[in-house]
């Protein structure tokens, strides 16, 4: 991820001065609905988002229609629906929205931009994302039978951070009063790789471990915003 976003912020850096006519740089925000199913987990995960992305595009062609893109996504995950316990070492093991939490994804894009109107434009992108959840701290409790109606407790700290590679792809319409527009649509992702890290915290003592995750996730943004025609 120190790699990806000094490239964007460079790549942002050199279209910029050589952008003009229909090119653009902007604003957006909008909730997201990102609904998964991972094999650490035994039934589908709602997660609600919400982000504020700066993203811009360079039509690279003497019409003005194809050209590439960068954005830059900050905000944050709330998982809506997680599995409040299930069976680990013949226990019960119990938490709280593990994966919620802040939210970076930096994406290039694809773009391409259909004039309707003098003033009306439909633009269209597709690309790839690299989105990294940093967790909040959550508290796990963990109960053992002994047998006899005996339960063995304890719990610990633990702290997850969730990186994927997904596809992305969106479709907005974008109304333009002289170099200013408004825009809205929709944004779709698909999860290509997943993978997590954690960080547990048990009686003081910090042990660190992750792994790959496999199963499905798609998320749906609908989104409004501002930007600038160069």
């Amino acid at each position: 991820m120190r790699k990806i976003i000094p490239a964007l912020v460079m790549l942002a850096a050199v279209l910029c001065p050589l952008a003009a006519g229909e090119s653009w740089v902007g604003l957006s925000t909008g909730p997201g609905f990102r609904i998964s199913g991972w094999d650490v987990v035994s039934e589908t995960v709602t997660d609600f988002a919400w982000d504020v992305n700066v993203e811009g595009a360079y039509y690279f062609d003497e019409a003005e229609t194809l050209g590439i893109g960068a954005r830059l996504a900050l905000g944050f995950t709330y998982t809506s629906t997680y599995r409040p316990g299930y069976p680990i070492d013949n226990g019960m093991r119990y938490f709280d929205n593990p994966l919620s939490g802040t939210r970076i994804a930096p994406a290039v894009t694809f773009q391409y931009r259909l004039g309707l109107a003098d003033s009306l434009d439909l633009r269209f992108s597709a690309g790839l994302q690299y989105a990294c959840t940093i967790g909040n701290p959550v508290s796990i409790s963990v109960s053992t039978p002994l047998g006899n109606g005996k339960y063995q407790y304890y719990s610990y700290y633990e702290n997850n951070t969730v990186h994927s590679f997904d596809v992305i792809a969106s479709a907005d319409a974008a109304y333009s009063f002289g170099d200013v527009q408004v825009y809205g649509g929709v944004d779709i992702g698909i999860s290509l790789a997943s993978s997590f890290s954690k960080r547990v915290e048990t009686n003081g003592t910090v042990t660190n471990g992750g792994d790959s995750l496999s199963g499905f996730a798609m998320s749906v943004t609908p989104r409004f915003g501002v930007s600038y025609a160069f």
